[in-house]
């Protein structure tokens, strides 16, 4: 028994100290400077798995609260001097009670409403790994580790699926594997630098369809086509008709005028052509399809053979890359030319003074994308780089990387196991839909001044007709103890938009707002009795001066 005393008496000193409760609190706000800057360089996500939602500094504010119980209970019984102080007190406590409240039971998240289309699910930024196994009709959610930093897992699903890494952030990394292709096929790929006096970007290219790079880029106004190297001799072949026939199987290509045949004009005006391999008579409508077709005019998926127009390529610029040689339409000259990287460090373009370098080339390789960490950066509100999260998982004894920008659908022929990020989800019991979103721009330019929302609200509880709102910079839709902010919108179509909310969900308000009261109040009233105190001995001390 004695003992147990003692130990209390060591804990109440400990805890009710002036000393602990100043170092817990140069903890707690270096903590949250620390927290502050972290946000401001790497975004909110980061500084709430590094600081504000991490177990020490939810650690650090559990001290805080003993240690302001604690100095409040080894005061006691109340004296009249310390009322300011006990009340003080008491709305701290209230604040941490509040506070816990919300931290347990709130909710903050977002609400997406494309046009005219009824929404009633508010998606929390809290990560789930969706795993399943399509022949079985199973699937299961994992939670992700709410970690700042990559952690590894230990986690198997039906013996079949582990995971085996978490990435809360990452970026993506190119990195180059030999080709897998038949012997004898053709595999490359190259990535390139395009720029002019005001911008630039590079881009990689590739030919393999399995590669994360696909064989076409768009900037602006500029198409680009990847094209297998051995094209580019039969592409700046002079040709009357436009026409290059291209055997995928032989990889080799020539023009109709090399083998003779004859590209003559339908009754409408349609190039048609035809010509016999291996006994076969293979027809073309090469103005409608690069593919032969049949006697019913459905295209014919396993031939070989395409027919590939260059007229269609001459009226919007297009540039056409085969690793390290070019082609292109010249619009001065009425003809197509080819240009070569092993005689040009560079290659004008003949569209807005844009140049062309050849920064890498690799035969019989394929380039790949894998995520790596990176804590994210911020800049003007958004990521620009760390916006990805990823999960090594482990499935038929090799490993792969599930990246929550895309799902990721594998199969061996008997299973087919597909990955997928999603967000938890709270269902509302009452569904917004949005009627109109309206945009004003600063005048000149297409930057947003404002945007606001005008929706509807449809509560089948009460069987009410739809009420409508109008939301907008703070002035947020409040009901059924939620508050709707308008955030953000997107573009879902020519002129069309989608609105995205904010949604929040505050149990611990009332509770927090009592706190705050208290807090407020107790620091006047101790200002307060500590001034008449200070009056009370002024006083004294100056009748014993004059006596």
């Amino acid at each position: 028994m004695k003992a147990i005393q003692k130990y209390y008496k060591s804990f109440e000193r400990m805890f009710g100290s002036m000393k602990f409760a100043v170092t817990i609190i140069s903890i707690f706000a270096i903590a949250l400077i620390y927290g502050t800057f972290m946000e401001s360089y790497h975004g909110a996500e980061f500084a709430n798995r590094l600081v504000y939602k991490s177990s020490l500094f939810m650690f650090i504010q559990l001290l805080m609260f003993i240690s302001i119980v604690v100095a409040t209970y080894v005061r006691l019984p109340a004296k009249k001097s310390l009322y300011g102080f006990y009340t003080i007190h008491m709305g701290l406590i209230t604040l941490f009670i509040g506070s816990f409240v919300t931290y347990i039971s709130g909710i903050d998240g977002s609400l997406e409403l494309m046009p005219n289309t009824p929404s009633r699910k508010i998606m929390v930024d809290e990560d789930y790994l969706k795993v399943s196994l399509l022949k079985d009709q199973k699937s299961v959610r994992f939670n992700l580790p709410f970690n700042a930093f990559p952690t590894k897992m230990d986690v198997n699903y039906e013996n079949k699926v582990k995971l085996v890494e978490f990435l809360p952030s990452a970026k993506l990394e190119t990195y180059w594997e030999e080709s897998k292709v038949p012997k004898g096929s053709l595999d490359h790929g190259s990535r390139y630098m395009i720029f002019n006096d005001n911008v630039s970007q590079d881009f990689t290219l590739s030919i393999n369809p399995s590669s994360d790079f696909k064989s076409t880029q768009t900037l602006g106004l500029l198409n680009i086509h990847y094209m297998p190297s051995n094209l580019y001799e039969c592409f700046i072949k002079k040709t009357k008709t436009g026409f290059l026939i291209w055997n995928t199987a032989k990889n080799i290509c020539f023009t109709p005028e090399e083998k003779g045949i004859k590209v003559s004009k339908t009754d409408k005006g349609t190039s048609f052509l035809s010509f016999d391999n291996d006994g076969e008579t293979l027809k073309f409508f090469p103005d409608f399809s690069p593919l032969p077709v049949n006697d019913d005019l459905s295209k014919r998926m396993d031939s070989p053979f395409r027919i590939f127009s260059r007229n269609l390529f001459e009226k919007k610029p297009h540039l056409f890359l085969f690793g390290k040689k070019i082609a292109f339409y010249k619009k001065r000259s009425s003809s197509w030319k080819g240009v070569s990287f092993e005689s040009k460090e560079l290659i004008k373009l003949p569209w807005m003074q844009f140049k062309l370098r050849l920064l890498e080339h690799r035969d019989k390789m394929t380039p790949f994308q894998r995520p790596v960490f990176v804590r994210p950066i911020q800049d003007k509100g958004k990521i620009i780089e760390g916006d990805i999260k990823a999960v090594k998982v482990e499935l038929y004894g090799k490993e792969y990387w599930v990246r929550s920008d895309a799902p990721l659908a594998l199969a061996n022929g008997t299973q087919e196991v597909r990955f997928q990020f999603v967000k938890k989800e709270f269902p509302l019991p009452y569904q917004i839909t949005l009627k109109k979103f309206k945009m004003d721009t600063n005048p000149g330019t297409k930057t947003p001044a404002s945007y606001e929302s005008f929706v509807d609200l449809l509560d089948g509880r009460n069987q009410k007709p739809a009420t409508e709102h109008h939301v907008f910079m703070n002035n947020p839709l409040k009901y059924d103890d939620l508050t709707f902010y308008q955030a953000s919108y997107f573009p879902v179509g020519p002129e069309r938009y989608a609105s995205v909310f904010s949604v929040n969900f505050d149990p611990g308000r009332p509770v927090k707002y009592s706190g705050s009261i208290l807090l407020v109040f107790g620091s006047m009233w101790h200002f307060y009795i500590r001034r008449k105190k200070k009056k009370k001995n002024k006083s004294k001390t100056t009748e014993v001066a004059n006596a």
